[in-house]
C-alpha cells in the first residue's frame, strides 16, 4: 500500500505547489513499475515451474505408455491362444483350465497438469506449450471409454470362464460368448496399442521450450 504524506509546510508559490505534485506522480510511478516488474518475475517464475513439472511428468507418462504396450501385447497373445482353444473343438475339461482373462493397464500421472490449471499457472504458457500440455493429456482422457470396453470385454469373459469353471463344462451359448468377447477385446487391445505408440511419437517429437 502507498502512503502519500502531505508536505511539512504549505507550498507558498504555485513553483512549489506544481513541484510536489510532480514529486507524487514520479513517486507513484517508480512504485507502480517496481510493482508491476515483480509480478512479471513471478509470473514467469510461475510458468517455468508450470513447464517444468508438465514436462517431467509427460516424461514419466512415456515410460508408463510404453510399459502399457508390453502389457497389451502379453494380453494380445493370450487371446489369440484363448481364441484357439475355443476353435479347437477340444473338450471343456482340456480348454477350461487354459483360459486367461485379466488385464493391467497403468494410468498416467496428471498431477502436474491439474495443478497448473487450478493455480492459474497454466494460462501463463505460451500458447503452443499450452496446446501440447493439452494434447498429451486431453487424448488420453478422450482414450478412456475405449479402454474400460477393453476392461469390460476381459472382464466379462473371465466371469464366464469361472462359472463355467463351477459348473464343470461350457454350454454351446457360453462357448459362443466367449469367443465374441475375445474376438472384441483383441480389436480393442489393437486399436488403444495404436494409439499409445501414436502417443509416445507424437509426444517425442516435441517438448516444451
Amino acid at each position: 500500500m502507498l502512503d502519500v504524506h502531505p508536505p511539512h509546510e504549505p507550498a507558498h508559490t504555485w513553483k512549489d505547489f506544481f513541484i510536489h505534485i510532480a514529486t507524487i506522480v514520479v513517486g507513484l510511478l517508480i512504485a507502480i513499475g517496481l510493482e508491476q516488474t515483480v509480478e512479471f518475475f513471478h509470473h514467469r517464475h510461475q510458468a517455468n515451474e508450470a513447464r517444468d513439472s508438465i514436462q517431467r511428468e509427460t516424461a514419466e507418462n512415456i515410460s508408463v505408455f510404453r510399459k502399457n504396450l508390453q502389457r497389451l501385447s502379453a494380453d494380445q497373445q493370450q487371446l489369440t491362444r484363448n481364441l484357439d482353444l475355443l476353435n479347437s473343438g477340444a473338450s471343456d475339461a482340456e480348454i477350461l483350465p487354459h483360459l486367461e482373462y485379466n488385464w493391467e493397464i497403468l494410468k498416467i500421472d496428471e498431477t502436474a497438469w491439474e495443478a497448473s490449471k487450478i493455480n492459474g499457472s497454466l494460462a501463463l504458457l505460451p500458447p503452443s506449450d499450452i496446446a501440447y500440455a493439452t494434447y498429451s493429456y486431453g487424448s488420453t482422457n478422450d482414450l478412456t471409454p475405449t479402454v474400460f470396453a477393453y476392461f469390460t470385454d476381459i472382464d466379462t469373459a473371465g466371469a464366464l470362464v469361472s462359472h463355467a469353471r463351477t459348473a464343470g463344462r461350457l454350454t454351446a451359448s457360453e462357448r459362443q460368448q466367449l469367443e465374441t468377447f475375445t474376438i472384441s477385446a483383441m480389436g480393442l487391445d489393437k486399436l488403444i496399442s495404436h494409439i499409445y505408440l501414436f502417443h509416445i511419437q507424437a509426444l517425442q517429437s516435441k517438448s516444451l521450450r
